[in-house]
């Protein structure tokens, strides 16, 4: 049950809270004295000695550089004061040094152990190391009159070498460590002696803070059932003139409280019906709303206006289209009506101007026409008369068995084919991006009263609708026609051409048996004459004989 904060407990409340304002003020007084010994002690134990001893392994650090070099440059002669120095660095002072680093690490924060934890890692692991080859490589005096070994150890001395880079290093994260230890430190004694400067100031406070306490309860007391009741009297009345106003009423738990919140339902509730009202008015009619209860009639009644007109939206949406598919139709039967007309004597030229139109009338990417061919003791065979952007991936094929392929399917079935999902390397198509396979394909065959002649196909990277297919199917009907007239009249003109052609064959051919019967009488005419000259000579001849005998 959700609590209701009543004007009575108001008053027991406002009470209330001064006791519970000397109770903090107390509790307060406690936990500053006591935040502030805590804060001390840590200062003592902890960061005070941590920052002390982190300079003590600076110093040490810093000496362990200038007594290395002095073991190879200066001291030569085995145990002297300086070498002696280093040795109970490594052996005592160091060991001794890092065991209370690692104690009293242990009450540092998390970050600041870890990189103690890795300096003194690289302390022992890697720079005393370098350091114990340079003290063991020259242990013996005569360790430094061998050329090898200085050879080996100089170099790790010098500025650059492999000690001094690492003594530099760890003198570095020292340094960060010494400062993040003092910073601590700085802190902690500002942030004790902060305290103290508020717990003096707070004691005065508190007493002027209860004073005011006691008269701003009593006040707010008396304005928490005024103010708010006055309020909610000014907004009625602004709703009842039809003015709703912009900003939500303050809500409280009590009675005023519940009131409060159910003007703010009905405001809300006013604002969502303005809302809805607009968006309709302009529109938009898949604005949602929600009544108030299965009793809001207002709510109820907008939301069935708003189906209404939704649905009266839609039929008028779907009437629009329907008219614009249909005069796109009637636009395109048109425009191809013309270009049937126009050329009609050519079916190369047809066959292009039919494919190329198509294709930018349906907005596709590709597109051919394929028609049957019949030639006389051969068998029938389809071939591509007319492409419009054609790249074939494999080879552009001018001639397909009528059988063959899907074309060969359509106009075999005499039904369009549309595909989704292209078979692959059927179809590329070419852009200025490249070759990319068409995502639609679309055959349709050219069939008029049964019989077909050939098929249009469409490729296009977007869908194919549905009108613009029962549109193509529709022109195929026309272009079939075309076509059979076409065939027809080249048909007929054909078989004119050829029986002129025979006629003038013939008549050639009779004009030259005529001037072969002509020069054949010529000949025989000639024959005889010569035939009689023959008979007269002979007879002459035989008479000249005759006479000659007698004598």
């Amino acid at each position: 049950m959700r609590f209701r904060f009543t004007i009575a407990r108001k008053l027991v409340t406002g009470f209330g809270i001064l006791t519970i304002a000397m109770l903090i003020s107390s509790t307060l007084t406690f936990i500053t004295l006591n935040k502030s010994k805590m804060e001390n002690l840590k200062i003592t134990n902890i960061y005070a000695p941590s920052a002390a001893y982190l300079g003590e392994l600076s110093q040490m650090i810093n000496n362990s550089k200038l007594l290395i070099k002095n073991w190879v440059y200066v001291e030569q002669t085995p145990n002297t004061p300086d070498k002696t120095k280093l040795v109970q660095l490594h052996e005592i002072g160091y060991p001794d040094l890092d065991e209370k680093l690692t104690q009293i690490s242990r009450k540092w924060d998390t970050q600041t152990k870890d990189a103690y934890k890795k300096l003194s890692a690289t302390i022992k692991d890697t720079l005393f190391v370098y350091h114990k080859i340079v003290m063991d490589r020259l242990s013996t005096f005569e360790n430094y009159d061998d050329p090898m070994v200085m050879f080996e150890v100089q170099p790790m001395v010098e500025e650059g070498g492999e000690i001094m880079v690492y003594t530099d290093k760890v003198l570095a994260r020292l340094a960060k460590l010494i400062e993040k230890q003092d910073k601590i430190v700085t802190e902690a004694r500002a942030k004790m002696i902060k305290s103290f400067d508020t717990f003096q100031r707070s004691i005065i406070f508190m007493g002027i803070i209860l004073l005011v306490s006691v008269l701003l309860i009593a006040f707010l007391t008396i304005r928490a059932l005024v103010r708010p009741i006055n309020y909610m009297k000014k907004i009625l009345l602004s709703m009842s003139k039809g003015i709703i106003p912009e900003e939500k009423i303050r809500e409280s738990t009590d009675e005023i409280g519940e009131m409060a919140i159910a003007l703010n339902l009905l405001i809300t509730s006013l604002k969502e019906i303005s809302s809805f009202a607009l968006e309709i008015g302009k529109g938009n009619f898949n604005m949602e709303f929600t009544p108030l209860s299965d009793k809001d009639r207002l709510g109820l009644s907008l939301i069935e206006m708003r189906n209404n007109l939704r649905k009266a939206d839609q039929e008028e949406e779907k009437r629009k289209k329907e008219n614009a598919e249909r005069g796109w139709t009637s636009h395109g039967i048109a425009l191809f009506s013309d270009i049937l007309r126009q050329n009609n004597d050519d079916i190369a030229e047809l066959s292009y101007q039919i494919i190329s139109n198509i294709a930018k009338y349906l907005q596709v990417e590709q597109g051919g026409i394929f028609l049957i061919q019949e030639p006389e003791g051969e068998e029938p065979y389809v071939e591509m008369m007319a492409c419009f952007a054609y790249d074939r991936k494999k080879s552009l094929q001018k001639k397909i068995g009528i059988q063959e392929g899907l074309i060969g399917h359509a106009i075999q079935e005499k039904e369009t084919i549309y595909l989704s999902d292209i078979p692959a390397d059927y179809i590329n198509i070419t852009s200025g991006l490249g070759n990319e396979k068409p995502g639609f394909l679309l055959i349709v065959p050219l069939v008029m009263t049964d019989k077909p002649y050939g098929a249009i196909e469409l490729a296009s990277f977007k869908a194919i609708e549905s009108y613009k297919i029962e549109f193509v199917q529709r022109l195929g009907e026309s272009i079939a026609s075309t076509y059979a007239s076409l065939k027809n009249t080249l048909q007929t003109a054909y078989l004119l051409e050829k029986t002129r052609q025979q006629a003038e064959e013939m008549a050639s051919k009779e004009e030259e048996m005529r001037q072969n019967m002509e020069e054949l009488q010529a000949t025989q005419e000639d024959y005889l004459q010569r035939e009689d000259d023959y008979k007269k000579e002979i007879e002459q001849l035989r008479k000249i004989a005759l006479h000659k005998g007698k004598e």
